[in-house]
């Protein structure tokens, strides 16, 4: 099944708000650990160990294993149409509660909700949620895996599910949690302000000593750093040392690297030589522009740590 890389051009325009539930563990700050697994990908004869971060799910009471790509780059948490067709002509319960009043935009284009759908991502429950079906989207479930007892990948976790929580992505046990307030244990590290638009975030680095916000996505593992070619080309060398082409929303696009030669730093954290990515293509530029931001950064800044985002007080913050 083709992971996607790349969200963050899949603006949805939420016309109504979801009614999220408490988590089972939130009147304490007994953390319950949410795992998600690390899926690889081969993009073009390039091996790519730690492509997309997916979490096990289920889905109200069907009797059947799924997951979904964890993804801070997108807006709406979302089933995919074309996985989730014949599971709706299957049980018609969850068939039932599609809405077509209720409506999210994603890729240009208006999709029905779902009501009251219970999503548990390991043992941890969203009650009466919505979740958006993106229609004609993702490869259709076949019957032997509907009847096997694989996992089905049936769709997107995106950040409506924790806002205003405190989010803990620890990556090196690749594991999450949700609490309701900081834990303890991650009060005295150090944070940086971000800025949150249409539930994305961005965070303030320094690169060659001066502020810039990148986006961060979990939906982009691939890369450290992507940004404009003239903004590459600022802090990288003159040489391609690398080249992928990826999808982003079934959209193929390629990307050239330039090894970076000037220091990027986040809060106290040197972030060390990296590889800086842009793209031919002027609509990432306009994109870039569009949304105020030097480019975005995923999580392979991040691998060997512990990332805290406050949604609460707008910090980001690196154990």
């Amino acid at each position: 099944m083709k992971k996607q890389i790349f969200s963050y051009l899949a603006v949805a325009v939420i016309t109504t708000s979801a009614a999220l539930t408490s988590c089972s563990q939130r009147n304490s700050q007994t953390l319950e650990w949410i795992p998600f697994n690390w899926t690889s990908d081969s993009l073009y004869g390039k091996y790519i160990e730690k492509a997309t971060m997916n979490i096990p799910v289920t889905i109200d009471e069907l009797p059947h294993k799924f997951n979904m790509q964890f993804d801070l780059g997108a807006v709406r948490t979302n089933f995919y149409g074309n996985a989730l067709k014949p599971i709706l002509e299957k049980y018609p319960s969850l068939n039932c509660k599609l809405d077509t009043t209720k409506r999210f935009w994603i890729q240009g284009k208006e999709n029905p909700m779902f009501r009251n759908v219970t999503l548990r991502l390991g043992e941890v429950v969203f009650e009466n949620i919505e979740v958006g079906l993106f229609r004609n989207f993702g490869d259709e479930t076949s019957n032997d895996l509907l009847n096997s007892e694989m996992e089905i990948h049936i769709g997107t976790i995106a950040p409506d599910l924790v806002q205003n929580k405190v989010l803990i992505i620890d990556y090196k046990l690749s594991r999450l949690a949700i609490a309701d307030t900081l834990p303890a244990e991650y009060q005295n590290i150090s944070f940086e302000d971000f800025i949150i638009d249409n539930r994305r975030i961005k965070i303030p680095f320094r690169i060659n000593g001066k502020k810039e916000h990148l986006m961060f996505d979990t939906g982009a593992s691939i890369f450290t750093l992507t940004t404009s070619k003239q903004n590459a080309l600022a802090i990288g060398g003159s040489e391609i040392v690398d080249s992928l082409t990826v999808t982003s929303w079934g959209e193929y696009v390629t990307f050239y690297g330039l090894k970076t030669v000037l220091p990027i730093m986040f809060g106290d954290k040197d972030m060390g030589s990296s590889i800086v990515y842009y793209s031919e293509d002027t609509s990432w530029d306009d994109f870039y522009k569009s949304e105020n931001m030097w480019g975005l950064t995923g999580n392979a800044f991040f691998f060997n740590d512990v990332v805290i985002i406050d949604y609460k007080n707008n910090r980001f913050g690196v154990k």
